[in-house]
C-alpha cells in the first residue's frame, strides 16, 4: 500500500512540476486535509501548485529536488533532513496540536492523566487504534507516547492504513477504534464522524509544530512570505476563513494548545 502511495505521490509531483514558474510546494496532509493550506495559498495571493505528503514522503521528494519548499512537521527529520542539506533555509512557521480521540462511549474509560497513559490504557483494555503508519509527523508522535507508555503496539487491535489524516480519521470512526489526529483535520470532520476528544491532563504537550523549508530558489519568496509579518496575518486569516476559533496559530508553539 505505501510503494503504491509513493507512485502516486510521483504522480502527483510529475504534475505539478508542469506548471512552469509555479512554485512546487510540498504540504503535510494534515494542512492538506483541513483546507488550510488551499486557504492559505489564497492569502499568499500567488498560485502553488501543492503536494499532499507524510514528511518522511515529503523531504525525500526535496531532497531529490522535486520540490521547492515543504511545510512539514517532525523535528526530528526536519533537523537530519537539514544537516544533508546545508543550503536549505528552515523556520517555524506556524503550529496547533495533536488530539486522541476515540468512540464517545469508550472515552470516559480511558485514563486522562496523560497522553502517554491514554494509550496505554487504550492497548490493555484491547480497544482499536489505527495508525497512519506513513512516516508522517503524526506518525511519529504517536510512536513516541507508545514508547512513553512502554507498550509497544502490534495485534490485532492496532490498525495501519499506510494513508494520510483525513482517510486515517475515517477509518478510525468507522471500525469504532482510536487515532491520533491533528486537531485541523478533526475540526474539519467533526460534524460527520462520532469521535471525541479524550479529556487529557497534559494537553499542552501535544502541540504540533510546523516548518517550512525552502529547498530551491524558486521557493525563497513563499518562504520569505511565511516568515514575514504578511504571512503572520496570512496565517491567521486563513485559519478564520476555515475554523470557527483558532486551530493554526502563528510562530512556535507554547506551552498552552
Amino acid at each position: 500500500m505505501i510503494r503504491r502511495r509513493w507512485i502516486l505521490m510521483v504522480a502527483l509531483v510529475t504534475t505539478a512540476c508542469g506548471g512552469g514558474d509555479r512554485v512546487v510546494a510540498g504540504a503535510g496532509t494534515t494542512t492538506v486535509d483541513s483546507g488550510f493550506m488551499a486557504a492559505l495559498e489564497e492569502q499568499y495571493g500567488a498560485d502553488l501548485s501543492i503536494v499532499p505528503g507524510s514528511t518522511a514522503e515529503l523531504l525525500e521528494l526535496a531532497a531529490q529536488g522535486s520540490l521547492d519548499l515543504v511545510v512539514v512537521h517532525d523535528e526530528r527529520q526536519e533537523l537530519q533532513f537539514m544537516a544533508n542539506n546545508p543550503t536549505a533555509q528552515r523556520a517555524g512557521v506556524f503550529h496547533s496540536r495533536f488530539l486522541l480521540v476515540g468512540p464517545f462511549e469508550l472515552v470516559g474509560g480511558i485514563s486522562t492523566a496523560s497522553a502517554a497513559d491514554a494509550m496505554g490504557a487504550i492497548a490493555a483494555a484491547g480497544h482499536k487504534f489505527v495508525t497512519r503508519d506513513d512516516g508522517s509527523g503524526t506518525h511519529s508522535r504517536e510512536l513516541a507516547l507508545w514508547a512513553e507508555a512502554g507498550v509497544t503496539p502490534e495485534g490485532a487491535w492496532y490498525v495501519a492504513t499506510g494513508q494520510g489524516m483525513g482517510l486515517t480519521l475515517q477509518v478510525a470512526d468507522q471500525i469504532g477504534g482510536f487515532t491520533l489526529v491533528e486537531a485541523g483535520v478533526y475540526a474539519s470532520a467533526a460534524d460527520t464522524i462520532d469521535l471525541v476528544p479524550v479529556p487529557l491532563d497534559d494537553a499542552a504537550t501535544l502541540a504540533n509544530q510546523y516548518s517550512a523549508i525552502r529547498v530551491d530558489e524558486a521557493g525563497l519568496e513563499f518562504f520569505n512570505w511565511l516568515v514575514s509579518d504578511a504571512g503572520v496575518r496570512g496565517i491567521v486569516a486563513a485559519d478564520a476563513v476555515v475554523f470557527a476559533e483558532p486551530v493554526y496559530r502563528p510562530g512556535a508553539a507554547t506551552a498552552t494548545p
